[in-house]
């Protein structure tokens, strides 16, 4: 450190040391004006930043962004006001221009940190810039900036915010570059400048139809709009106006623009019209490119929202009106993919008014609407272009792969060069299909597996058209179990056979279908303990990869020890988590969550809807400083940039039925083991360890306490998991190393004897006189070359990583992590 440093650092302790009688309040404003400038001259610190030299003016701006982060988490506000004032000068005072070295520094840290940047004199810093001095880096950064202070969605912005954006725009423009067109953003840019190079009648032509969509102002287009634009569209000829209006949603909403940029004001209102006036072709193209065009305007941008969430919901809502089975696919695809909680009860709304026009059930619609994307009952489909020949495959594990054959049917590495040159939009059509493909299998699996919680019922013919015969879904229900009924009482389980082309159950035997009447997802709570056995038996031994875990899937039945405390249970409670992480897990799963920090929003709950049981469940998390104020100086209360919490606490599990709150015994068996089955997730792949101050608040603090879950564990989970592992080491070079022992799998390694717990991946070192407990780094068993390919399991979180700490074990005489080695060491 030198001597400037030295002295900056000595003058932010007097800072520290003396702000605690600041003045900060009075009878007038004046008089506390007043009484403050009387206080600021008087004050040591302020003095000695006065009468420093240059370098220790230079050498506390360097350093006075990390006291400024370090007195918002403290939530000093005197001693805050007063580094205020001495940053302030020192700025002030500093010789110009200011080193490159230290702009550098602080713009990328001011940047990520807004809270931060709340308190710092930034406008005041950004003024004693010059251009001159921004470097290509600090134009990057600025830039990243200038997106955070652009104006909301609706065109409104801060005055403040607006000197310093139009600050940080003078000190970024680059001479020679050109600006935008008054009134337009990069968008509408270029869709303009596309059309200023067509003839007079035509040019007129598209800027009345562009006009025409800027004008649209209600969520939807009356009919009037509507007759206008069939009328605008067709003068200029519909399908030509079809494809520049696809070839412009294909964009994207930013174009040529950063990832944190969202949508302006100038984008938006030519793309919400446009997307309206695209969905009236009812054509299958239209369906996917305004689809496609919604999840980029639905993404999520670091602490400023979705990049257009006016025109995202505007997808939603076009797609819903459009009467065309594509619609309805994308729509389903949309439910799969975008997790914001009022899109998702848009694209629910739009769902259900298009099965009502359709006079169907939201699934049988959905059924229909499923593109077969000219696919064999193999998943695959050739397309020739020119003298090659290009084969579309999606194999079971949901992926797509594509073939190309030359004449003579040699296998080539990619189509030819001569086909990419003659034939370059045919070309691009097979990866647009794959694509097209790959999503769409992606959300017909979703929505399969989440029947789980909501139970489908469909007759046996319509099963059979669409969960059999049918080349996408088909995929999907013929590796998957099923249950068939009738109403006289009969019922069976049974999987489809490729060989025989008819069903069987688990034992191998054929189903009687002419039996059947109805077909329902089977679930392994619906099988006693030997069926399910020999469900496991058959998946593994025939072997059929399931598109998702249903023979080997986790089920959850409340306990004798949940029944203490019978309306809420502590299964999965007293666990640290990621927010961020858990928050995305929540959405990908169908849970609402809004991140939280200490002091707002301090009190959000995971919740799930359940509306075919008019039911949800609730997951309460807790920030632990909230909890213990104890803990406010802990790592437990690091926030992030925008005073968002890093870590939250598990807690309770309850489940309410018309908004009342239920006893655990009269929620149905799998609507709570699906609920917990999330809740595992959650706290499994989000876990940082387990919370030591946790303790049971009973009824949120009124009720009977039930006891932390028991480290054993439920047999069922118990079972499954020695089951998988049973089924999964022989085929791995550890499985001479592996024993399962009741509820441990014992590991022998090199250098000693371990123990990974089977239900909570709880793992110890076996020593005399005391066995000890092992963390090892998530980075080592990250790191572990688990190939199981061949093996018909979806493995769970805990399994998997059951499975790469006993690779680590087992060859614990390479470990050359630091911190494992320590606690592998003799005591």
């Amino acid at each position: 450190m030198t001597d400037a440093e030295k002295q900056a650092l000595t003058i932010y302790e007097q800072i520290c040391a003396t702000s605690a009688d600041r003045p900060f309040s009075g009878h007038t404003l004046d008089q506390m004006l007043r009484d403050i400038a009387k206080w600021k001259a008087a004050n040591p610190a302020l003095r000695a930043i006065e009468q420093a030299s240059p370098e220790v003016h230079l050498a506390f701006l360097d350093q006075s962004f990390e006291w400024f982060k370090a007195e918002t988490k403290e939530r000093g506000f005197r001693t805050m006001a007063t580094l205020y004032d001495a940053t302030l000068f020192a700025l002030q005072a500093a010789p110009k221009p200011l080193p490159t070295q230290i702009v550098a520094g602080l713009i990328p840290k001011l940047r990520e940190d807004a809270w931060t940047r709340y308190y710092f004199p930034f406008t005041q810093f950004l003024s004693v810039l010059t251009r001159d001095q921004v470097t290509d880096e600090i134009r990057k950064e600025l830039r990243k900036l200038h997106l955070q202070y652009a104006p909301s969605p609706t065109g409104k912005i801060d005055k403040r915010e607006l000197e310093t954006r139009n600050l940080i725009g003078e000190l970024m423009r680059v001479d020679g570059e050109k600006p935008l067109d008054p009134g337009r953003g990069p968008w509408s840019q270029i869709a303009f400048h596309e059309i200023a190079a067509k003839d007079d009648i035509t040019r007129a032509g598209w800027e009345a139809l562009l006009d025409h969509c800027r004008a649209l102002e209600q969520a939807v287009p009356s009919n009037k709009w509507n007759k206008r634009s069939h009328e605008l569209t067709t003068a200029l000829g519909a399908e030509e106006v079809r494809g520049i209006l696809q070839r412009w949603l294909a964009l994207g909403p930013t174009p040529g623009q950063p990832p944190e940029a969202r949508s302006p004001i100038e984008d938006s209102a030519y793309q919400k019209g446009v997307v309206w006036c695209l969905s009236l072709s009812c054509d299958a193209r239209a369906a996917v490119a305004i689809a496609d065009f919604g999840i980029a305007c639905l993404r999520k941008v670091r602490m400023l929202g979705a990049v257009s969430q006016k025109v995202g919901f505007a997808c939603v809502q076009a797609l819903g009106a459009m009467p065309c089975s594509e619609a309805v696919a994308q729509l389903s695809r949309l439910r799969g993919k975008i997790k914001y909680s009022v899109a998702r009860r848009l694209i629910e709304k739009s769902l259900r008014q298009a099965a009502e026009r359709a006079g169907m059930t939201i699934d049988e619609l959905e059924d229909s609407c499923v593109d077969r994307f000219g696919l064999d009952l193999e998943g695959k489909t050739n397309v020739a272009i020119g003298d090659a020949l290009a084969t579309v495959r999606l194999n079971p594990a949901g992926r797509v792969t594509i073939a190309w054959h030359n004449a003579d049917g040699k296998l080539l590495k990619s189509a030819p060069a001569h086909i990419r040159k003659a034939f370059a939009k045919e070309v691009k059509a097979v990866a647009v299909l794959a694509k097209e493909l790959e999503q769409a299998c992606s959300a017909q699996r979703f929505r399969l597996e989440s029947s789980f919680a909501s139970p489908r019922s469909m007759p046996l013919g319509h099963w059979l058209h669409h969960f059999v015969e049918h080349p996408l879904l088909g995929l999907l229900g013929r590796r998957v179990i099923w249950v068939f009924r009738n109403k006289d009482g009969w019922e069976c389980s049974g999987l489809w056979s490729n060989e025989q082309g008819t069903v069987h159950d688990s034992a191998g035997v054929p189903v009687d279908l002419s039996l059947a009447q109805t077909v329902g997802l089977w679930h392994p709570l619906s099988s006693d303990t030997a069926e399910l056995q020999r469900w496991r038996d058959r998946v593994f031994t025939l072997p059929v990869f399931q598109p998702f875990r249903q023979a080997f899937r986790e089920f959850y039945q409340i306990t004798d020890e949940e029944r203490k405390a019978p309306m809420h249970s502590n299964r999965f409670a007293g666990i640290l988590m990621r927010q961020h992480q858990l928050s995305n897990l929540c959405r990908a799963r169908g849970w609402d969550y809004r991140l939280m920090g200490t002091g707002f929003d301090g009190f959000n709950v995971p919740s799930k809807s359940l509306p075919q049981w008019n039911m949800h469940a609730e997951f309460y998390v807790d920030l632990p400083s909230d909890r213990d104020p104890r803990l406010d100086d802990s790592a437990l209360a690091e926030q992030s940039g925008s005073g968002i919490n890093l870590f939250v606490g598990s807690d309770q599990v309850r489940f309410y039925r018309d908004r009342c709150e239920i006893p655990l015994d009269e929620v149905p068996a799998i609507v709570y083991s699906e609920v917990m089955r999330d809740v595992d997730l959650f706290t499994s792949v989000c876990a940082i360890g387990e919370d030591e101050t946790w303790s049971d608040q009973g009824d949120r603090g009124t009720g009977v306490l039930s006891p932390r879950f028991n480290l054993e564990g439920p047999s069922g989970i118990l079972a499954l998991r020695t089951a998988i592992l049973a089924r999964v080491l022989p085929h791995t070079r550890i499985a001479d190393c592996c024993r399962i022992e009741k509820s441990w799998l014992e590991v022998r390694g090199q250098l000693g004897t371990y123990r990974i717990q089977l239900v909570w991946e709880s793992t110890m070192l076996v020593v005399d006189p005391k066995p000890r407990w092992l963390n090892i780094p998530r980075a080592l068993l990250d790191a572990v070359p688990l190939d199981l390919a061949a093996i018909p399991i979806d493995l769970d979180y805990r399994t998997e990583t059951i499975l790469r700490k006993a690779h680590v074990l087992a060859d614990d005489g390479k470990i050359d992590s630091p911190d494992l080695v320590r606690q592998l060491m003799p005591r």
